[in-house]
């Protein structure tokens, strides 16, 4: 299908000139910053059971190595953006990959469970702050140069998520079997290096700052922020028990940032901006809700092929690589389509047939089956990240790019959560058929209700599309 980009007049010079001002040499850096945290959302997923048995942890211990990430990277991406948006994305960029390294190195040395927490969440904030930094960049350097959203950018930056995320359980499977599971720390140390001296040696300096560009970077908010997430993320951790009082701590701190930020000169969450940018605010849901299927899914799917079906793990990573490994595939042409309504159109259709195949599935079906299922979510993982993304990119300000693409990470975080909520919910002490099928309807159920947001979203259309170009 030709793109309505390649045929509007100019077209041919905009696109030599996004290859001219995003070349391999700057856009390197920035993919494998968006990389490490995907990476080590999943790595140590493999490695659980292996550090639970050397450190001498249980289940209910080693879990704190996942959310504690969670809890890091929701907080320290917004921000990171905000501070980027501040003082300059380059300078943060290279801050988060030397946390990340520093963190490699302690890997060598900490044999501690809360050691490797506190580790982890040194990682989440260095990972944490490298993506919203890089997304500025991105834009400051387009908007310079007068170019266009750069589509195969941020496609680019979308595929490396989703590559990580199907290559981190395999690539730490391999290092805990040969070298051991310490090197699921001790790996950022290259990665973050890479990273390190490719920015600091091809991307251009951070423009000077104004004095009231590099205003204060509002603590009060910034604290209240961090309590309202804290307090959301351990609320949704423990759906299955749920603890209202600490939904109504939320809430109460919720409503305490809006009337402080709204106060503000310079707000830390811009409740101004978000009241009046609905196009944006409908971004986020739309993100939370794709990831609580996505991840209800990804969780879902893994637990019952290995426990209910009896799948080995090498199976149920060749199917984990259907969602994902198609998922960035797709991502890689999404730029093709002439609307951002279109992927995400795909994205929600192929939420709701992969959910109503987990509905119609047992144990005693078929794998391939199980192989149509995943391929029916990869859309989803591809198509409707992407389109989120580049959606992002145009609905925020110039000047709050950072801090809103840091929010759009707090939001797949909150729908990851949520999603393993009702996988907890579903399946109790073990995976069971009547299990995947609960999940399956309600993931059905929050799949329709993100076609329906698409169909009436429409912004989609008044806006000029991201995945387009200007008019």
């Amino acid at each position: 299908m030709q793109s309505q980009r390649s045929s509007r007049p100019g077209a041919v010079e905009e696109r030599a000139g996004e290859r001219t001002a995003f070349g391999w040499r700057f856009v390197a850096p920035l993919c494998i910053g968006a990389a490490l945290n995907p990476i080590n959302s999943t790595m140590v997923a493999t490695a659980l059971a292996t550090i639970g048995e050397r450190l001498h942890a249980g289940a209910d211990q080693t879990v704190w190595l996942i959310s504690v990430l969670y809890l890091t990277s929701a907080i320290s991406q917004p921000v990171a953006g905000r501070i980027a948006d501040r003082i300059g994305p380059r300078k943060v960029f290279v801050t988060g990959s030397v946390i990340v390294a520093v963190a490699g190195v302690a890997g060598i040395f900490v044999h501690t469970l809360w050691g490797l927490v506190a580790l982890r969440a040194l990682i989440g904030s260095g990972t944490g702050a490298v993506y919203p930094a890089a997304m500025a960049m991105v834009r400051r350097r387009a908007d310079s140069l007068g170019l266009p959203p750069p589509n195969r950018v941020l496609g680019w930056l979308s595929t490396a998520s989703l590559t990580t995320l199907t290559i981190g359980p395999l690539l730490a499977g391999l290092l805990v079997q040969t070298v051991g599971w310490q090197w699921i720390f001790i790996v950022n140390l290259p990665l973050a290096l890479l990273c390190l001296v490719l920015v600091l040696r091809f991307a251009p300096p951070d423009d000077p700052r104004a004095p009231g560009e590099r205003a204060d970077l509002d603590a009060g908010g910034i604290a209240l922020f961090g309590v309202t997430i804290v307090a959301l993320l351990f609320f949704l951790m423990q759906l299955r028990s749920p603890r209202w009082w600490i939904l109504g701590v939320a809430v109460v701190v919720i409503i305490a940032l809006v009337y402080y930020e709204r106060r503000r000169e310079h707000p830390f969450v811009d409740v101004r901006m978000l009241a009046g940018n609905r196009a944006l605010l409908i971004t986020y849901g739309r993100i939370v809700a794709s990831f609580v299927v996505l991840y209800g899914a990804m969780f879902g799917l893994s637990q019952w092929f290995e426990e209910a079906r009896g799948l080995s793990p090498i199976q149920v990573g060749l199917l984990m690589l259907l969602i994902f490994g198609v998922g960035a595939f797709l991502s890689t042409i999404g730029s093709r389509f002439t609307a951002v309504r279109t992927p995400l159109v795909i994205g929600a259709a192929g939420m709701i047939a992969g959910s109503l195949l987990m509905v119609g599935v047992d144990s005693r079906s078929a794998v391939w089956l199980f192989a149509l299922m995943c391929l029916a979510h990869a859309p989803s993982a591809g198509l409707s990240m992407l389109a989120n993304q580049m959606a992002i990119y145009v609905q925020a300000p110039a000047d709050q790019i950072g801090m809103a693409s840091g929010l759009s990470r707090t939001a797949q975080y909150l729908g990851a959560i949520i999603g393993s909520g009702i996988i907890a919910l579903a399946f109790g002490a073990r995976p069971t058929d009547a299990g995947l099928h609960l999940v399956g309807w309600i993931l059905t159920g929050v799949g329709v209700v993100v076609a329906v947001a698409v169909a009436l979203d429409r912004s989609l259309d008044r806006r000029r599309s991201p995945l387009s170009g200007p008019a």
